[in-house]
């Protein structure tokens, strides 16, 4: 997956070292150039912004963008590709669930290699999220494995 290549992720000694964490507040209203979202009364949230509102992009856009997820999302198994359609619309409206509220909860990206399916998601939330997800509706084994010192954490999921 181009841009998470485990164990030469930068270490991060305090939230502040993260430059994903914000240490401003946005000017508000402010709206993400690429997804839409607004922030307003401290938050990142779907809302219509007015015209004059200021533009940047939020946290989980720039993450896209720099193809540097907070979270990744690890599929395998003989019963993925076999219901591979079903699991890949029970993580979208997970999803769209959790996005709903917290816009910055979100998938990134997918890419497929061979029968192994890998979703980068924009933080370690949004990712557990989508891990208890699999498991609760297809069962199987759901490995989690977070990175020390990082707001980061690695899933699998399989089902044979």
């Amino acid at each position: 997956m181009k841009g998470y290549v485990p164990g030469e992720r930068k270490e991060y000694q305090w939230e502040s070292d993260d430059p994903y964490y914000e240490k401003k507040k946005y000017p508000e209203p402010t709206v993400c150039e690429k997804c839409g979202a607004v922030f307003k009364d401290g938050r990142w949230q779907w809302a219509d912004p007015p015209k004059s509102a200021n533009k940047a992009l939020c946290p989980a856009c720039r993450r896209e963008r720099d193809r540097y997820p907070g979270g990744i999302l690890i599929l395998e198994g003989e019963f993925l590709k076999k219901h591979k359609e079903e699991i890949m619309n029970r993580l979208k409206n997970a999803e769209e669930e959790e996005k709903t509220f917290r816009p910055l909860n979100r998938i990134l990206w997918i890419e497929e290699d061979g029968d192994t399916v890998k979703i980068a998601l924009s933080n370690s939330h949004i990712a557990r999220k989508l891990g208890d997800a699999l498991e609760q509706s297809f069962k199987g084994e759901l490995e989690i494995k977070y990175k020390e010192n990082e707001e980061f954490v690695e899933i699998r999921w399989k089902r044979d």
